[in-house]
């Protein structure tokens, strides 16, 4: 019997998770994405965190590589969107492990 509440492979995405959220930033591009009612462009997270464009796209691509985020384009522009299936995994396995 696992001792621990977690298996290794969803230990290794909250590290992953954790180290991507570690910048305050990316989680203020998170909570956007959450609260949008829309998908978003760079240009509208640009204006709204006041940051330029090559740093949020950076901050984009690093939520990317977790799946945390998604894309989709469409004509020239690139919309983002939150992967409500891997945020509420991560939300899950966050309960899991901090809920005692």
């Amino acid at each position: 019997m696992n001792k621990f509440c977690l298996d290794e492979g969803n230990i290794d995405f909250l590290k992953q998770a954790f180290n991507v959220l570690s910048e305050p930033n990316r989680i203020r591009i998170i909570c956007m994405l959450w609260k949008s009612e829309e998908d978003l462009c760079v240009c509208e997270i640009v204006d709204d965190l006041g940051l330029k464009q090559n740093l949020v796209s950076h901050h984009l691509w690093v939520l990317k590589k977790i799946n945390l985020v998604s894309s989709e384009k469409k004509w020239k522009y690139i919309y983002y969107s939150l992967n409500k299936e891997v945020y509420d995994k991560l939300k899950k396995i966050i309960w899991e492990v901090f809920n005692f």
